[in-house]
């Protein structure tokens, strides 16, 4: 019976050993992740959110640039068709006679006759 208690008190020992080493392998990997999630949250906030910020700032200074240019179009259009209102009617019937040419064989529903 002697030979049978000792190989339970071993494996009864293995077990704890594996059960301790398995803890040290868990806590050193949770501590590891930890470290990792620290490292990539001061990169974040070093790199990334000041290259984002400086990117935000130029699109919209972009799109300011690019509603400054549309309004300032618009405000030349607008001026030119007040000056000459017949010659802007004209154009603009023009522009849309030469689109329902380029259009017009396009635009049926049906098939013309086949005769």
């Amino acid at each position: 019976m002697s030979a049978a208690n000792d190989f339970n008190n071993d494996a009864r020992n293995l077990g704890n050993q594996a059960q301790a080493s398995a803890q040290r392998v868990s806590d050193d990997a949770r501590e590891e992740l930890a470290r990792l999630r620290a490292q990539v949250e001061r990169l974040m906030q070093e790199r990334v959110t000041p290259a984002l910020a400086g990117a935000a700032d130029q699109v919209q200074d972009y799109a300011h640039r690019a509603r400054e240019t549309v309004e300032d179009q618009m405000d030349a259009i607008t001026d030119t068709v007040r000056e000459r209102p017949l010659t802007a009617v004209a154009i603009a019937a023009a522009a849309g006679y030469l689109i329902g040419r380029l259009m017009g064989s396009n635009t049926y529903v049906y098939p013309r006759d086949r005769h």
